[in-house]
């Protein structure tokens, strides 16, 4: 079995960390890749992503091509297929790797930086070869917040209760009167739970 690769996902522009480091096989697809993030970060799959190497002047594209690709691209670079390209062919190129760019959800524009990193020995020795999480960190955003900014406003508002939208705020994201919400909170083991259902 070859050796895994070891990914560090970085959840930009939220008022704490939201970091996932996964291991993931070295002949995996970007659209593998894909649904690894969704399950790692919490998301549910629910809109259109895109990996580039940059957010903008890009000069590699990659996710699922449609019908609008051509006549809406800004970016002057083509959009390569998700299926058919590998993340080591991709942005992983002898021994030299720059971080990239996940971007999910046009709309809310939730941007992933993804770096490598090393692999210790004991990773080595927990990899089975499957995609697993081995570090979590902070809460994923509930979808369709409106973005970086709607959820400074959801974490500002479920926090006073003296607020005009407290109550259709907390119903809305299915929170109970008292329940809190910690935006700190991870659960690996439930994570990896996911991942195994891929």
């Amino acid at each position: 079995m070859n050796p895994p690769l070891k990914l560090k996902i970085d959840l930009q522009s939220l008022p704490h960390k939201v970091i996932r480091k996964v291991l993931v096989p070295e002949d995996i697809t970007m659209h593998q890749l894909h649904f690894v993030i969704q399950d790692v970060m919490g998301w549910f799959n629910a809109h259109l992503f895109e990996f580039c190497d940059a957010k903008w002047n890009n000069t590699i594209r990659v996710g699922i091509p449609d019908d609008f690709d051509d006549d809406y691209n800004t970016f002057n670079t083509s959009l390569r297929d998700a299926n058919d390209v590998l993340l080591k062919n991709t942005f992983l190129e002898e021994n030299y790797a720059k971080p990239f760019w996940y971007w999910y959800d046009f709309g809310d524009d939730w941007w992933h930086r993804i770096s490598f990193l090393k692999v210790s020995k004991k990773e080595l020795n927990i990899f089975a070869g499957t995609p697993v999480c081995i570090e979590a960190k902070g809460k994923c955003p509930p979808e369709d917040i409106g973005g970086p900014w709607g959820y400074a406003d959801f974490l500002e508002i479920i926090k006073d209760k003296d607020h005009p939208e407290y109550e259709e705020v907390r119903e809305w994201h299915d929170l109970e009167p008292s329940e809190e919400y910690d935006p700190t909170e991870t659960n690996l083991e439930m994570i990896n739970s996911m991942l195994g259902q891929l």
